[in-house]
C-alpha cells in the first residue's frame, strides 16, 4: 500500500472509530512514546504495554504476531483478537504502517465496549527476565539496564554507585563473595555463574542466575558485565517440590505401614524406616532375591508376580502373604501401585507393607465360629445345610448323595443324673467318634442340641448308604465314656435318606433322613437303631 493510501486510511480509522484506543510501535515490535506532531484525534492512549502482544490473551499471541508479519509486508493488517483487557469480549487489532510520516507503526484497537469511557488502556507491565548490569574491579554498580527497576523495584540510577552486594541477601553472601573471586581470577572473556537471592526495594527476596563476564582487563573500559536471570519461578516450584517431598516423606514415618519405592529395575529409590526394618535391605538394593527371602516358600511366586506385572503393565496388584521375622510366622499384605511418566512408561513402584497377622487371626476365627460349632469341633447348621447344597449341586456330580441323621437317646437324663458338663463330654465323644468312621470328604455336622447330620456326596445308590449308616453305628457302638467312676455308652437313632444326583432340595433329604431317624427311634430294641428311608 502506498503511503498516501495509508494516509488515507490514518484519517478514516480517526473518523470511524472515535471510541478506539491508540499506541505506536518500532520497527521491533515494541511500544514507543507518540511521536511529536501525530494527532490521534482524542483516542484513548494504550499505556503500559510492551508490545501489542501484552494486550492479548495468550491464546491469540500467535494471531496478533502473524498480523504484525502481514504489516511488516503490506503495510496494512487487522484481526480479531481477545483482549486482556476484557477476555469474553472479541476485539479488532489494526496496525499500519505509518513510518513514512512518524517513523513508526500505529496500533489502533476497536470495539472494547466495557471499557470506561475516558479512560486509557493499561497494560500491566510485563516483568523482564533477564536484565544487565555492569561493575567495576570492586563489583561497584556503575551502569543498569532501565528494566531492572520492573525487577528490584530500583532505577537505574538509584543503583549507581552501590555495591551489588548490599544487595544480596545476607544468608547468600558467602556464596557471592567466593563466586566473585573466583571469576576475577578468570581469563578475560570468561564466566562464572552463581545463583543467588537479591532483596527487591520492598525486601522481598527474589532467586537470579548471575552470570558475571570478566572484561576488567580490556584497556579501553574494564567492567564486568553481570547477566542476571530471574528464577524465582523456578526456584518457588523446587522449593514446593521439596515441602512436597518432605512432607510425603514425614507422612510415610507416621503411618502404621512399611513404604517402599521402587525405580523400574527393582532398584529401592526410597523406604520408610518401618520398610526398611521388614525388607533390610537398602537404598540402591534390588528388590528380589535375599531380600524377599523371609517370604514363605509357598507365597513367593505369587509376590514375584505381582512385581512384574505391576512394571510391565503399568497396573496396580495387591496379595496377602506369609514372613517370618524375629516374631516368628506374620501374615503380610502388600499393595502395589505403578508409578510412569508422562509419556505413560512405567518408571517404577510404590508399595505398601501392612502387617495383617491379627486381621487375619480375626478373620479366620470369625469363618471358624461362623462354620464350626464351638463344643464339638463339627460344622454348624448352617454350614452342614450349605454343604448338603453343594453336594446335591456340584458340578460333575454323576453319583448321589447320602444324609445320616444321628439322634442321642436319653440325653436329658444324662444331663440331669451327671450335669450338664457331662453331657457336654458325651457331645464331644460322640462327634469325635462320627469324625474318625466317615469317608475323607465327608461332612459331620451338629444340627441341634443332641443331633449330628453326617453328609455324604458321591454315593452309588440307596444300599451305599445304608452301609455307610451301618458303618457309624458300630463306630458308635464300640465305644464307651467313663464318667463319674461309670461307664457311659452312647445310646443313638440313627435315620439314612439318599438322593440321586442333581435332584431332590436338601430341606426334603434332610426331612427324609429325620423321618427315618424317628422310624428307627419307635422300633429300637436295643441303644442303637438304623432305619433306610423309602
Amino acid at each position: 500500500m502506498d503511503p498516501a493510501a495509508r494516509d488515507d486510511v490514518f484519517a478514516a480509522m480517526l473518523r470511524q472509530h472515535p471510541d478506539a484506543f491508540i499506541g505506536t510501535v518500532s520497527a521491533m515490535g515494541l511500544f514507543v512514546p507518540l511521536p511529536e506532531g501525530l494527532d490521534t484525534g482524542g483516542l484513548r492512549p494504550i499505556v503500559g504495554a510492551q508490545s501489542a502482544l501484552a494486550l492479548v490473551v495468550a491464546e491469540d499471541q500467535k494471531i496478533a504476531i502473524e498480523t504484525w508479519q502481514r504489516t511488516l509486508a503490506q503495510g496494512l493488517a487487522n484481526c480479531l483478537i481477545h483482549p486482556l483487557a476484557a477476555p469474553a469480549e472479541l476485539v479488532r487489532l489494526h496496525l499500519l504502517d505509518m513510518t513514512h510520516r512518524y517513523g513508526v507503526y500505529v496500533v489502533f484497537l476497536t470495539g472494547l465496549a466495557t471499557h470506561p469511557d475516558g479512560r486509557s488502556l493499561e497494560a500491566e507491565l510485563i516483568k523482564p527476565r533477564l536484565v544487565t548490569v555492569r561493575k567495576d574491579q570492586v563489583a561497584v554498580i556503575t551502569a543498569a539496564d532501565e528494566e531492572i527497576a520492573l525487577v528490584l523495584g530500583w532505577t537505574a540510577a538509584e543503583l549507581t554507585g552501590t555495591r551489588s552486594l548490599d544487595l544480596v541477601h545476607p544468608d547468600d553472601h558467602q556464596r557471592a563473595i567466593a563466586s566473585w573471586m573466583d571469576m576475577l581470577a578468570t581469563a578475560p572473556g570468561e564466566a562464572r555463574r552463581v545463583r543467588l537471592r537479591h532483596l527487591h526495594r520492598d525486601g522481598t527476596p527474589i532467586w537470579f542466575e548471575v552470570t558475571n563476564h570478566n572484561w576488567l582487563t580490556d584497556p579501553a573500559d574494564p567492567r564486568v558485565v553481570a547477566e542476571m536471570l530471574d528464577i524465582s519461578d523456578e526456584m518457588a516450584a523446587q522449593d514446593a517440590l521439596r515441602a512436597g517431598e518432605q512432607l510425603l516423606r514425614r507422612l510415610t514415618e507416621t503411618i502404621p505401614m512399611g513404604i517402599v519405592q521402587i525405580d523400574a529395575a527393582r532398584r529401592i529409590v526410597y523406604q520408610n524406616e518401618r520398610a526398611a526394618r521388614a525388607i533390610g535391605a537398602g537404598l540402591g538394593d534390588v528388590l528380589g532375591g535375599e531380600f524377599l527371602g523371609p517370604i514363605v516358600p509357598g507365597d513367593r511366586p505369587a509376590v514375584e508376580d505381582a512385581v512384574a506385572r505391576v512394571l510391565s503393565t503399568g497396573g496396580d496388584a495387591d496379595v496377602e502373604y506369609g514372613h517370618r521375622d524375629h516374631r516368628g510366622l506374620r501374615r503380610v499384605r502388600a499393595g502395589l501401585r505403578s508409578l510412569t511418566a508422562a509419556s505413560g512408561e512405567v518408571t517404577g513402584a510404590i508399595i505398601g507393607l501392612t502387617d495383617v497377622t491379627e486381621d487375619v487371626r480375626l478373620r479366620d476365627e470369625l469363618r471358624q465360629r461362623a462354620t464350626f460349632d464351638a463344643l464339638t469341633g463339627c460344622r454348624n447348621r448352617a454350614a452342614t445345610l450349605a454343604a448338603l447344597g453343594e453336594a446335591l449341586a456340584g458340578p460333575g456330580r454323576t453319583r448321589g448323595t447320602a444324609v445320616v441323621f444321628i439322634d442321642l437317646n436319653d440325653f436329658k437324663q444324662v444331663n440331669d443324673r451327671y450335669g450338664h458338663a457331662a453331657g457336654d463330654r458325651l457331645l464331644i465323644h460322640v462327634a469325635g467318634r462320627l469324625r474318625a468312621a466317615v469317608r475323607d470328604g465327608d461332612v459331620v455336622g451338629r444340627f441341634g442340641g443332641d443331633e449330628f447330620v453326617v453328609i455324604c456326596a458321591d454315593v452309588a445308590d440307596a444300599e451305599e448308604a445304608r452301609r455307610i449308616g451301618e458303618t457309624l453305628l458300630a463306630a458308635l457302638g464300640e465305644s464307651c465314656l467313663e464318667l463319674a467312676g461309670a461307664r457311659l455308652l452312647p445310646q443313638a437313632s440313627i435315620g439314612v435318606a439318599w438322593g440321586e444326583a442333581g435332584t431332590g432340595a436338601p430341606d426334603a433329604l434332610i426331612a427324609r433322613a429325620d423321618t427315618a431317624m424317628y422310624a428307627a427311634k419307635k422300633a429300637r430294641t436295643g441303644r442303637l437303631a438304623l432305619a433306610l428311608a423309602q
